[in-house]
């Protein structure tokens, strides 16, 4: 291993995506988004592992920066594209490769098979099933991309320090955000985003959304932890570093991300049985509690100092804001109370799994289909299904394993174990090639099969931005070695 240094040329197109990120959020022009937007596809051409590496960046500000050009949503979509068909051009003259699946994979196909065709049947758009199928293979092309492609130490370390960057400009912006009230450092949507005391106190960040935020963060601490194991001999960024690590979780405190909160404890579990290292387990505890005393509870004191100022008084007048926001201790308190479960049945998540498995009793065989059921489609587009069953609003379903229960019935829940499970198989397979990677990749899958309770886990872009492309460098990292095709 060697040090690891900015200085290299290889790391260049960092502060020029940077650049043309700002440009384009600056000029509020689609002619100029869409512009950006055909340069990162070429540049993905050109070169295709600094382009996936940029996708580190783009994904987690991707929210903020469509609040200020629309017309740069696309910059993913066509990274991963153009990605995808310089390996077609890389395969050429070794096309069986291109289809050789585990079988996961396969399992994964024949779930949205089952929720693509049952969809259109049910007269859902195919503009719908087009967009919630994007939702669950976009990123499982980036598995794709990256099991067929040689990926070193040194591009694992590049996409690291994409994220160390994307991660203090999120840390930076998330404390800002909260001390100001959110009126700071927000596009004004943001800011007059009419938010229940219970969401004021969180911070959103520019992911958008606390949830999300935090699940970025759980990851960015992975990232950077494996980021500093490469330095050697570098005491001051290594304290740099470890401050940045601290400033991270005491943001990844302040999101009250319960569900995270919980995946994240099972993935620690997890990975100290499977490991039994307790210096790795013991860092990342001193780190939370020093994120926690260091900065989640001095952000939270100067917080209600603000909100007791005239600045403060203002700002919950403006928004029309009534009480005090809530802290962690009252949604940990709230969680089991009877007046936030009486909530939750009439409106909230209980709602929506009552709700999803009377819909299923009349559709038990194969579901209702994509887009007709708290799935991202269904957000943009609406449902077929909604005024049957007397469903009056737009949802995220906020349980992955009741969407599928109702979309896709008992053969797409069969099908989607088969690829939960088979890729938990794989993974700890791997265990004796890779011990550690492999423990944490099973702590990661098994945190994130608690996460399906409580999110759209498997439709949210920053776990599967980061979890693909771990799992195809666990799976395939040994067998890439051996293989001659030509340019990648």
């Amino acid at each position: 291993m060697s040090n690891v240094s900015l200085s290299n040329k290889e790391y260049l197109f960092i502060p020029l995506s940077i650049l043309a990120l700002v440009i384009g959020a600056a000029f509020d022009n689609q002619i100029v988004g869409l512009a950006i937007t055909l340069g990162f596809g070429l540049f993905a051409l050109w070169n295709t592992k600094a382009a996936l590496a940029f996708l580190f960046l783009y994904f987690p500000v991707r929210n903020f920066l469509i609040e200020f050009n629309p017309a740069l949503k696309g910059i993913g979509d066509i990274i991963i594209l153009f990605s995808l068909l310089k390996v077609f051009y890389w395969y050429r003259k070794d096309w069986k490769s291109l289809f050789k699946f585990e079988w996961f994979e396969y399992a994964y196909f024949g779930f949205l098979a089952i929720g693509a065709v049952v969809a259109f049947f049910n007269d859902v758009s195919i503009t719908a099933i087009i967009f919630q199928i994007r939702a669950f293979v976009l990123f499982y092309l980036l598995y794709y991309i990256v099991k067929r492609i040689k990926v070193s130490q040194e591009d694992i370390k590049r996409a690291a320090w994409l994220v160390l960057i994307t991660s203090i400009a999120i840390v930076i912006q998330g404390l800002v955000e909260k001390l100001s009230l959110r009126t700071l450092f927000l596009p004004q949507s943001w800011v007059d985003l009419g938010l229940s005391p219970k969401n004021a106190g969180r911070i959103y960040g520019l992911v958008g959304n606390p949830n999300m935020l935090a699940v970025y963060l759980s990851f960015s601490y992975l990232a950077i932890v494996h980021l500093k194991d490469q330095i050697l001999g570098s005491r001051y960024m290594k304290i740099f570093l470890n401050i940045t690590l601290v400033a991270i979780m005491g943001v990844w405190f302040l999101t009250y991300s319960r569900g995270t909160y919980i995946a994240l404890g099972v993935a620690m579990v997890v990975y100290l049985i499977m490991t039994r290292n307790w210096q790795r387990f013991v860092h990342w505890a001193v780190v939370l509690v020093a994120g926690i005393v260091l900065i989640g509870l001095p952000t939270n004191m100067i917080t209600a100092y603000v909100e007791g100022s005239n600045f403060g008084t203002e700002q919950k007048q403006k928004r029309q804001i009534e009480g005090s926001n809530e802290s962690l201790g009252d949604r940990l308190r709230g969680t089991f109370d009877e007046e936030e479960l009486e909530s939750s049945r009439a409106l909230g998540r209980l709602y929506i799994v009552n709700k999803g498995f009377d819909i299923y009793q009349d559709h038990p065989i194969v579901g209702t289909g994509f887009a007709t059921f708290g799935d991202s489609a269904t957000l943009s587009y609406g449902s077929p299904i909604y005024e049957d069953y007397e469903i009056e609003r737009r949802f995220y379903s906020d349980n992955q394993y009741i969407q599928i229960i109702v979309q896709t019935g008992a053969i797409g829940v069969l099908l989607f174990a088969v690829y939960l499970l088979h890729m938990l198989y794989r993974t700890a397979k791997e265990h004796k090639n890779n011990s550690h990677f492999s423990s944490v990749m099973v702590s990661v899958l098994l945190g994130a099969f608690a996460a399906g309770m409580v999110y759209n886990i498997w439709e949210m872009d920053v776990f599967t931005l980061f979890f693909f492309p771990m799992l195809a460098f666990l799976l395939h990292a040994r067998t890439l070695h051996s293989l001659k095709t030509e340019g990648y």
